[in-house]
């Protein structure tokens, strides 16, 4: 009866968490456009909570009235919201600048990209270093065995939940890379294509990370003409 009764106990104290629980919800926009941002890094700096935003820009975290949120990602400015009682009552919705590139020396020795990679690895080091994991919450209200099976469930699924993450992270950056070895610029300076013909053809005709891994600059070239040539056949 003991270990019933301490079971039931500790069900209603998580009720009652759980029911207390607020998020801060919305999208992440590119600020002076409708354009959404994806993977922006959610930072509940008062509780040390993270979270990300997905792939239509959404992103939710749990918050208070008070608490600090820094919304950041990579080539954007960082902003900080203070949680108000009234931004918890609808979706709130952050825009984020766009960093303006600046040309250092540390762009002559890397290319955009490579430096991009290593600033995404920063940004995203809450997913990637295993000793500095998002923060979970879990039961404490003795030490019955019931707690001990709470605490390994949670811990159970912040791993899988970081598994999860890492895994989107890695496949976005297979795109990135893709999106610099098969850029707009350099396709439209080899097809003269513009505007929606040149959105199509990219899309249509985009190759796979694995085949830019093993390409060199001129294996790129060269399968762009080919496949401009074929691109072009319908319309001779």
């Amino acid at each position: 009866m003991r270990y019933i009764f301490y079971f039931s106990v500790l069900l209603l104290c998580g009720g009652l968490t759980a029911d207390a629980q607020q998020f801060l919800t919305g999208k992440v926009y590119v600020k002076g456009s409708s354009d959404t941002l994806i993977s922006v890094s959610i930072h509940n700096i008062t509780e040390q909570r993270y979270d990300l935003s997905d792939e239509d820009g959404s992103y939710k975290i749990q918050a208070a009235p008070g608490d600090h949120i820094a919304f950041s990602s990579v080539g954007h400015k960082a902003d900080t919201v203070t949680v108000t009682a009234s931004i918890l009552t609808a979706a709130y919705p952050v825009y984020l600048e766009i960093r303006p590139q600046t040309l250092t020396a540390a762009r002559v020795e890397f290319n955009n990209y490579q430096l991009d990679s290593m600033d995404r690895r920063k940004e995203y080091a809450w997913v990637y270093d295993h000793g500095n994991t998002p923060r979970f919450e879990h039961v404490r209200s003795g030490d019955g065995v019931g707690v001990d099976m709470n605490i390994f469930r949670n811990a159970s699924t912040a791993a899988k939940e970081r598994e999860r993450l890492e895994k989107r992270l890695q496949k976005e950056e297979q795109e990135y890379y893709v999106d610099f070895r098969y850029n707009k610029q350099y396709v439209a300076q080899i097809t003269r294509l513009q505007g929606d013909s040149l959105k199509n053809f990219m899309k249509k005709y985009r190759p796979s990370y694995d085949y830019c891994r093993k390409a060199a600059m001129v294996d790129i070239l060269v399968y762009i003409n080919d496949c401009y040539k074929q691109y072009m056949k319908p319309l001779e």
